[in-house]
């Protein structure tokens, strides 16, 4: 199966704690700039506490703002039903800026954006939903911080969810769904018992496509660097069995 084709299971896979933040339609740019510094202020603290690496300064870069503050518009795809197609959406203006939370976690960017209210698309003009307002949807993939160890992780996750928590003021909504079902009850439990769950799915599913296969060199994972990969692999494969079978009876069709 060597054609070429590329297996990025980071890309596509991973337990990842997703967020929405939403200022007043009618704040003006200056009181947003003080909720966002207000934002950095509690990620500040955190840093303090050891519980995340490194927070970086308050940018307005337009450059910096279109590649890491887009939005999204998805849309059906015309005669393919349940079938969509993404359009981006870029900021015209906004206050960001980036958390680094630990080790093999995905970076958390935090702050308030605007966005246009139409967007052009295959030549029509395309009305964005979004409303006026200052906003900004982002997550954290936090899953593969469990490569260095299971108190690596929780020290990851929890940061990631308890700041985006402490976020909220009364002039900030804060929205967070947390894929680990730590949040909203901060079981330590349940995040556990989904994290192995997933990392077994992962190591399972990237196991069977490198089986198939010839180089390997197009199946990549950060899931083959952890250090209970086979155990991982035979516990996701026995979860997952049905459904792994049909995967390698696709892969062979290939």
């Amino acid at each position: 199966m060597s054609d070429g084709l590329d297996y990025r299971f980071e890309k596509i896979m991973g337990l990842t704690v997703h967020f929405k933040l939403a200022a007043s339609a009618s704040v003006d740019a200056a009181h947003v700039k003080k909720l966002v510094v207000s934002l950095r202020r509690a990620a500040l603290r955190f840093e303090r506490e050891s519980l995340v690496d490194e927070v970086l300064p308050i940018t307005s870069d337009a450059k910096t703002l279109q590649r890491f503050a887009g939005d999204w518009l998805m849309l059906p795809v015309p005669g393919m039903e349940n079938t969509s197609t993404g359009v981006e959406v870029l900021p015209t203006a906004g206050f960001i800026f980036r958390v680094h939370v630990g080790a093999d976690c995905e970076p958390l960017w935090l702050g308030l954006c605007q966005y246009p209210l139409t967007v052009r698309f295959q030549g029509r003009e395309l009305r964005t939903k979004k409303g006026a307002g200052w906003r900004l949807a982002g997550f954290s993939k936090t899953q593969y911080a469990s490569l260095h160890g299971w108190e690596h992780f929780q020290r990851c996750h929890c940061a990631v969810v308890d700041l985006l928590a402490a976020c909220r003021t009364p002039g900030l909504r804060v929205n967070i769904s947390d894929e680990g079902d730590y949040w909203p009850r901060r079981s330590l439990a349940r995040l556990r018992e989904n994290l192995d769950h997933l990392n077994g799915l992962v190591a399972a599913t990237a196991g069977v496509l490198k089986d198939a296969d010839e180089t390997a060199a197009g199946v990549q994972s950060p899931i083959f660097a952890h250090q209970n990969f086979e155990r991982l692999e035979a516990e996701g494969a026995k979860r997952a069995a049905p459904a792994l079978k049909k995967l390698r009876e696709v892969m062979r069709k290939l």
